[in-house]
């Protein structure tokens, strides 16, 4: 009855015609739109991959976070500290303390090998700088010996040997950035304890670190990966999650590598591209700016 109403009336013929093709139309275009939507979320998907969100920061410190320049070689430095030790009854000059240190610096690195078996030893300059006193003071004397007297030499070069000592434009505002996304965030540094929780505290870093770990207390340090692994292993934290930045392909770079979690280079140094091209040791990104970590968040 309906098909001989539209054979008598043309016009009926071709509104049913024109229904049933946007009828079509409509399931096509839908079809598309599923297809494009399934195929974003693909790309978005392999995005949020090769731009890992991390939940775990491990940074370096000097070179990553701060900018600091020494010169622990000057005359006048060894004359300070060797007037230092003279005060309290070891008697050395400038040149003969500074190659007394060198001596000692070089014997307990060797005795740390042997002790450890590691291949990346890290002294204590606190004990070395104690153990010069011992070395060139008579017994008598010790006994004026200010307690804690390696820590207090320790700073007393550190101070005479800074020419500066600041935090990088961006470090305090991605620090907090990041600590505002949830991240968790760690500090391992190759580092003298003696100083360098000072430094830590004058560029007011030290709230932002869930845990510090510097080299002179561990008695290694990066790239030996049991240095890394400690911090993994101490706060259970998952290698895929987890990334370290830092400035050294040699030492943060390669350490990230040895224990399989992902490495960041923050190219301070800076290293040249042809630098980058031939090193055997690849970092999965290169920024040049810490602020370029706040991009994984967008």
């Amino acid at each position: 009855m309906v098909v001989s109403k539209m054979i008598s009336n043309p016009n009926a013929v071709g509104i049913f015609l024109m229904e049933n093709i946007l009828v079509s139309l409509f399931g096509f275009l839908k079809w598309c739109m599923m297809r494009i939507i399934k195929k974003k979320s693909l790309v978005m998907s392999k995005k949020a991959m090769n731009n890992n969100v991390y939940k775990n920061y491990i940074f370096d410190f000097y070179g990553t976070l701060v900018d600091i320049l020494t010169d622990e070689k000057g005359p006048m430095l060894w004359d300070k500290l060797a007037q230092l030790y003279q005060a309290y009854g070891a008697y050395y000059k400038g040149k003969a303390l500074k190659k007394a240190y060198a001596k000692r610096v070089g014997q307990a690195r060797k005795d740390l090998v042997a002790l450890k078996g590691v291949a990346y030893p890290e002294i204590d300059l606190a004990h070395i700088f104690n153990q010069l006193y011992v070395d060139a003071s008579l017994q008598s004397s010790r006994l004026h010996q200010p307690e804690g007297w390696g820590q207090l030499i320790a700073m007393v070069f550190r101070v005479l040997s800074r020419k500066y000592l600041m935090a990088y434009p961006h470090t305090k505002e991605v620090l907090a950035f990041l600590k505002e996304q949830g991240c968790r965030l760690y500090l391992l540094s190759n580092a003298q304890a003696a100083f360098t929780n000072a430094e830590i505290d004058l560029m007011e870093l030290r709230a932002y670190f869930d845990d510090i770990y510097l080299s002179s207390d561990a008695g290694i340090c990066k790239p030996q990966p049991e240095f890394l692994k400690q911090v993994l292993i101490d706060h259970r934290l998952k290698p895929s999650e987890t990334v370290i930045v830092g400035n050294d392909l040699t030492t943060d770079i390669a350490v990230a590598e040895a224990v399989g979690i992902d490495g960041i280079l923050l190219n301070t140094f800076p290293y040249s591209r042809r630098e980058l091209e031939k090193s055997p040791i690849k970092p999965d990104r290169v920024i040049t700016d810490i602020e370029a970590l706040k991009t994984n968040f967008t």
